[in-house]
Formats: C-alpha cells, structure tokens, sequence
C-alpha cells in the first residue's frame, strides 16, 4: 500500500508498533548492553521509557497534537542513555513539524535530519559507533530516497537496509563491542523500533505478543561477556526538570564538572539532565538552585555491573533507606537499596541517593517549610522488584516497622504483582518492627546467613525469629524535631522542652515508637542507656550492636568507645543516620541498635 502523508493517527500506530518491538527485545537489549557502561539496563530503560510514552500519547488526527503528546511524554519518561537519547529525537521531530497536521515524505526527511542534528547537540560528548550513528545514517537514507519516490512505505523500507547495515558497523567502531562482539545496544533497540514501524506499514496492524513469545524472551541466556571495566562514576543519576532560569547550554557548563555522559534533552520549559557521577547530591543541590525539580533518580551502575558479571548469589536482598548501614557492608555483600522519598520545598529527594544526611541538615536551616516523607510508590518498587526478577532466583525484602511507614505495604502489592508475572520466583517481605540501626543489623543477619551457605527459606525463616530480639535506644537531644515531623504535639513538646528533658525513644516489639525513658540532661540520658545495656548483656548477652547519630560524630564515638568498655565487644559500626530518621530523631540525636542473643 502506498502511503503518501503522515499524520497523527499513522503516527500513533507506528509509534505503538516500534515499541513493541523494543519491548518484546528487552531482553537480548540487556544482554548486549556494554557501553557506555556494561550495566545491563539498556533493554529495561528503554521499555519502561517507551511504556510512559505509550500510557500517555494522544490518537489525533493531527500529527502536531500526537507528536506534543508524544515529546512531552518522552521527556517525562527517559530513563537511561539511549531513553533520553530517544527523548531528544523525539522532541526534535516535535520542534520541526510544530503546527502541522500531516506532512509529506520530503517534509519528513528533514524533520528527521534535524532531529538528528538537535539530539547531537543534546550530548556533550557524542560518540560515534552508537545509536547516534544509526539514527545519522538512517536519515541520510532517507534523505536520499524522498528524491526518488514520495511513498513513505517504500522509503522506510529501504532505509530500514540503511539502518540495519550501520548497526553492524557499530562493533568496528568501538573497541569495547569489538572486544565483546557485540553491536550497540542503543543501536539496536533503534533498528528494532524502526523494524517495528516497517511491519506495521506492510502488515496494517499491531501484532501482539503471544504468552508463548514472552515465555521464550524470559528463557533467554546471559552471554558471557566477560568484562573487565573500571566504572569511574558510580551512579546513572537523571533529573526531569522544569522552569530552568539559565540556557540549556549554560547548564551544561555549570554541571559537566560532576562526571561524564552528560545528556540535556528538551528545553528551559522542560528537559531531562542524565549524568554519570560519584556526587548525586552535589547535582541536585545544584540543579535544586536552577530549576523546579519534578523527578529523579540515581541507579547504582557498579552493583549493576556487580550482579551482571560478578553475582554472589541467586538471592538478592532488598531494604529501603532507612536501614542505617555501612557502605562497605553493601558493597560487599551487593545489598540492593530501595530510597523512601523527602520532600523539601516542593522538591523530591530519593533518601541517601539524592540528597544524603550532611546536605539535608544544611538544607533543613534554609527550608521554608519543615520537610516531610513519603513511602517509594508501588510502581517503583515494581520496576525495583522486575529488575531483581531478571537477574535472581528469590528475593528477600527487609522494611521499616510497618507501624511507623507505609513502605512495607506498599512493598506488599507490588509483590503480588510480581509474583502473579512470574510464579516460580521465590519472594518474602519481613517486617523488621524496627529502624534506623537496629533495621540494619537484621540486614547484616541476613547477608552473613547468605554468605555462610543457607538457603532463602532458612533465612527467612531465621530473621523472622531474631527481629523479636532487636532494640534500639535514641537518645535525643530535644523535642524540637520530633514536635516538626508530627511525632509530638506542639504542647508536649513545649512543656518537655521547658523542663529540659532528654528523652529516650525505642521501639516496642509490635513496631511502634514509643517514649521509653527520660532524664534531665545529656549525661543521664547517656548512663539509662548504659543501665539497659548492662541489663541485656546480663539478661542473655548482646550478639551485636550498633552506634548512629545525627551530626554528632564525636558523641557517637565516645558511646561506642563507653559500650566497648562495658560490654567487652565492638560496635559493628557507627553511622550516620539516613536523612528520613533525621527528619523526626534531628541534629544531635545518637542511637544504639541492639541484637540480644537467641534464648537457651
């Protein structure tokens, strides 16, 4: 069939095909994905970005509404290098055709070369051998072939040839795919899209994918790549921004110091920064200063490299942020985090990613309103769920006390979602009826179980019958940040504050905060918390214990250098405590979490 305009209605179909194929690939995409970094995410990245899209685009009979609906939902989506690569192609098509309700095959061609030159620019160091390349040599193919018909199925067709022969070309460009014999993953994922496009024209329809298809995707193997790299920034860190008060060029300027593989899709109304680097929170409180910021994130590209090539286990372990833990503990033993979210002046920081506990104390003297938290939303924790599901046999989720937030139930649908996708995963979510220190010992339980050689049912089975055994003492230092975060009233928290009191908050064994002791200064406060040490060491002994705090390092090394001294044993460490517990405990707060032994 012959088609010699494209309008909105086309548009929308063909998009809808494309994606299809992206999806149905994800995958292979995953597999092959082993630049800029070999993380592993490029098919996930871009179906997620591509579903955003397909969730929120307009069927018009006008291409200018379908193709606004299209780039305004690119943006919002991008995930990922090649996600908003594919954003900026997107809106560069939207810029180009602005206003048109249908176009022609030569008006097409140039929209798309422009396109091409406006997502160019959008990288601060574009790299050749990549989708880049592809999508270049792909519309200079069509720019060959609109002089030679006006048939859009003819000319997608056969620039499809194009496309096809430049992807496999990539691997002669880039050493990195040369050395693991494989093309671009972003390449790919174009060439797919496009292939979609072309059977929808030849065809006339969408096909869908079968139960079959998808059964057969998710028995596709991991290829040994085999890859030694060095991951010099450790986070993909992306930011969706609106109302930028400088120019997008200046912005480049102004960030480009904090890593590399620096992309800016879109424009000052709206755009999408990505990023890889060391300092997530430096960009935000940078960003913070320039622009509204709507959405974040930040993924962690070394344990993605970790689980990808180097996985030590086939049970991954999962806690949110407020878990307090060393880094070096989850590095090792490749914890995945899920970070509960802080909302400070209209802006939402991704706890301990985004923003971590030194940055949210400076940021707390100059907030105009006190800030607040919010649980992970269930279709994050899905995509998080999703992406251990790929990679791992069972999963154990380790929440804050159910009583004290609404992750752990939030974490409870999204399982049921991910077990109803794929039954033979095994998954458990433990209500640690705890926080902070303590919540975190129950995490270093389960990893060592792990490491030791036990099975994911005994350590489900273990941690459940250990939580009963954690406590945690916190000593705060006034009333004031917990009064702020809604945990007191106002009255209370003024008449304690009047009388000076030092209370001493813990956690009770069905998970609820509650006021376990008081004194009248810093140094009684200290030795109650001695006096319930000895207690328990006495009692049955204490298996292992923790020190955190709120900006005060110098009180909590002189707690844990007094429990070393009375106990006989080490702190398993001392931390500071993650931004969303310094919400309510505050600045000068200093905790021990405790693990008494099992009785008998």
């Amino acid at each position: 069939m012959q088609i010699n305009y494209l309008d909105g209605n086309r548009l929308y179909y063909a998009f809808l095909s494309g994606s299809r194929e992206v999806i149905k690939n994800r995958k292979e995409l995953n597999e092959t994905n082993v630049f800029p970094v070999a993380d592993g995410d490029t098919g996930t990245n871009l179906s997620q970005t591509l579903n955003v899209v397909k969730t929120e685009l307009v069927k018009d009979d006008s291409l200018n509404v379908t193709l606004k609906s299209m780039g305004d939902a690119a943006l919002k989506g991008a995930i990922g290098n090649s996600g908003i690569i594919f954003a900026q192609f997107i809106n560069g098509l939207k810029n180009n055709l602005a206003n048109k309700a249908s176009t022609d095959l030569n008006e097409f061609a140039a929209a798309v070369e422009n396109a091409v030159d406006y997502t160019y620019q959008g990288i601060s160091n574009p790299v050749e051998g990549t989708i880049l390349t592809v999508m270049k040599d792909w519309s200079g193919a069509l720019k060959d072939f609109k002089n030679k018909t006006d048939d859009f199925a003819e000319a997608m067709e056969k620039s499809l040839d194009t496309a096809f022969k430049s992807l496999q070309e990539t691997k002669d460009k880039l050493q990195v795919l040369k050395d693991a014999d494989v093309v671009d993953s972003g390449a790919q994922a174009f060439v797919y899209f496009l292939e979609g496009i072309v059977d929808f024209i030849k065809s006339g329809n969408i096909k869908e994918i079968s139960s079959t298809q998808l059964e057969n995707i998710e028995k596709i193997s991991e290829k040994e790549l085999s890859l030694e790299e060095d991951i010099n920034h450790r986070y993909c860190t992306e930011a969706y921004l609106a109302n930028l008060s400088i120019s997008t060029d200046k912005l480049r300027e102004e960030i480009s110091y904090l890593g590399d593989s620096l992309i800016i899709a879109g424009d000052e109304e709206k755009l999408r920064v990505h990023i890889h680097t060391n300092n997530p929170e430096e960009l935000f409180a940078d960003l913070e200063q320039l622009a509204d910021i709507i959405d974040q994130k930040a993924d962690d590209m070394l344990l993605q490299y970790q689980v990808k090539y180097n996985k030590i286990s086939e049970t991954a372990i999962l806690t949110d942020s407020i878990a307090d833990l060393p880094q070096e503990f989850i590095d090792k033993h490749q914890i995945h985090l899920l970070p509960l979210n802080i909302l400070i002046d209209g802006s939402n920081y991704l706890d301990k990613l985004t923003i971590n506990s030194e940055k949210f104390f400076t940021m707390l003297e100059e907030a105009e309103e006190y800030p607040s938290s919010a649980q992970p939303t269930i279709k994050t924790i899905e995509n998080k769920l999703a992406y251990l599901a790929d990679h791992y046999q069972s999963i154990i989720v380790i929440t804050v006390s159910q009583k004290m937030s609404g992750t752990y139930d939030n974490v409870a649908k999204a399982v049921e979602k991910i077990r109803a996708e794929n039954e033979k995963l095994e998954i458990s979510v433990i209500d640690s009826k705890s926080n902070s220190g303590a919540q975190g010992l129950l995490v270093m339980e389960a990893a060592e179980q792990l490491s030791n050689g036990k099975s994911y049912q005994e350590i489900v089975e273990y941690l459940e019958k250990i939580r009963k055994n954690l406590y945690i003492y916190v000593s705060v230092d006034d009333f004031k940040y917990m009064v702020k975060g809604g945990r007191v009233s106002p009255l209370k928290g003024k008449i304690a504050n009047f009388l000076n009191l030092k209370p001493i908050i813990s956690i009770d064994r069905e998970g609820n905060g509650v006021a376990f002791a008081k004194a009248f200064s810093k140094k009684g406060n200290f030795k109650k918390i001695n006096a319930i040490l000895k207690e328990h060491q006495e009692e049955r002994g204490i298996k292992r214990y923790a020190i955190v705090h709120g900006d005060d390092q110098k009180r909590a090394e002189m707690f844990a250098d007094s429990f070393q001294e009375l106990l006989g044993q080490k702190a398993d460490f001392v931390e500071e405590i993650s931004p969303i517990v310094a919400i309510n405990a505050g600045r000068g707060s200093t905790a021990v979490a405790v693990l008494m032994r099992e009785e008998g």
